[in-house]
């Protein structure tokens, strides 16, 4: 992706608010991710662009609404797991591939290509 990671920052917050971008980023307070739009790197930065490439694939057209339910809906091609709590919880090498297999899996049940 080309956009630098403020900009990625922005995009996220826009889809899928301050409040998610800031556990995607692991911290707990939105006044961080306001920081990081102002040019201050994340300390997750690969998590937070990996994010945002599912919030695109998920939902094209950034609908926030379809894309915060996808990220915190349980999901069978995830073992019923939650999408946002497994960015946050686990390290992005151990759960990368599963949540890219249930992103396209939806996308395609909703009628995008990925």
């Amino acid at each position: 992706m080309a956009l630098d990671m403020a900009e990625v920052v922005r995009e996220l917050v826009e889809i899928l608010g301050a409040t998610t971008v800031a556990a995607l980023g692991g911290v707990q307070e939105t006044r961080a991710v306001a920081q990081w739009m102002d040019k201050r790197e994340p300390q997750r930065p690969n998590v937070l662009r990996f994010a945002f490439q599912l919030a695109l694939m998920i939902s094209p057209r950034k609908d926030g609404r379809v894309a915060r339910s996808w990220f915190y809906g349980s999901n069978p091609q995830l073992d019923d797991g939650v999408p946002i709590y497994l960015l946050r919880d686990r390290s992005l090498e151990e759960i990368q591939q599963a949540l890219i297999a249930a992103a396209r899996e939806f996308a395609a049940r909703d009628g995008h290509t990925s």
